[in-house]
């Protein structure tokens, strides 16, 4: 779906938050029809509008924080709305229905590789790295191919990654959308935190469970044929979103261990469950 993107943070972009808009931007937001727009601001919405004079279609980037509806289901609503996806006949609009249609066949020549992204937007998401280590043990000896893939975000964990004991290791540094793209497309498994990557494993089909922790699963499940969502069963709500702080222990991260991410992995991995 995706040809061509561009840095958000580069001078270029900046510009449109400074109130004039660079040169260059006109010419590259003229060369499209019209122009999806994930933001709040009404402001900026106005200022691209003036810029190319054509349709912007401004969609809020997620729901209220106590509104529990999925991400993706919001913006697929959204979309429909403003006329850029058409109504389905059966009248499920859901994106698992129009979207999702069995795992991709493509993964299939790399059954065996499960990439594994220890990282995520924010450290209050992070599972152990010491976890990620147990999960690529477990999958080794059962035969199985384990890599680790880092973002430029995630690179503070590569020093743990380092140890006497990897030799064995292999770890992808990924600077490129596309080359991510490409490595996903030869996995049979994936396993990752509440992150970006794991919402493209889920929807490339590939085989994903993800670790939630202070964050809702309801808001901000991975959408695809094959996804586990594991979180322990606690009395603490999610409260990423909320103003209470995120406690320091972060049970609902520590009490998952290695065990139930695999045996959610081999339940999604043999097909015995694709249920989101």
């Amino acid at each position: 779906l995706v040809q061509k993107y561009f840095p958000l943070e580069s001078a270029v972009f900046a510009s449109l938050y400074s109130g004039s808009g660079d040169g260059k931007i006109k010419e590259i937001l003229s060369a499209y029809d019209e122009v999806i727009l994930f933001s709040y601001s009404a402001p900026l919405e106005q200022r691209i509008d003036r810029i190319i004079k054509k349709k912007v279609h401004r969609i809020p980037p997620r729901p209220a924080a106590n509104h529990r509806v999925n991400v993706a289901e919001h913006i697929l609503k959204h979309l429909t709305h403003c006329g850029l996806l058409e109504e389905t006949k059966s009248g499920d609009n859901s994106i698992k229905s129009q979207f999702v249609h069995g795992e991709n066949e493509d993964n299939r020549s790399g059954s065996e590789r499960v990439l594994i992204h220890p990282g995520a937007g924010s450290k209050d998401k992070l599972w152990p790295i010491s976890n990620f280590m147990k999960v690529e043990k477990i999958l080794r000896s059962d035969g199985m191919g384990p890599e680790f893939i880092l973002g430029p975000a995630d690179f503070f964990l590569k020093t743990a990654l380092i140890t006497a004991e990897s030799h064995q290791r292999r770890v992808h540094t990924l600077f490129d959308l596309t080359a991510l793209l490409a490595l996903l497309k030869g996995a049979g498994g994936f396993i990752g935190n509440d992150a970006g990557i794991s919402h493209l494993a889920a929807f490339l089909g590939i085989p994903t469970v993800a670790v939630f922790g202070p964050s809702d699963p309801q808001r901000w499940h991975p959408v695809g044929a094959a996804v586990k969502i594991v979180r322990p069963d606690i009395d603490c709500a999610p409260c990423f979103e909320t103003e209470k702080p995120i406690c320091k222990e972060k049970i609902c991260l520590t009490l998952t261990a290695p065990e139930t991410v695999m045996d959610a992995f081999y339940q999604v991995y043999s097909h015995s469950d694709l249920s989101s």
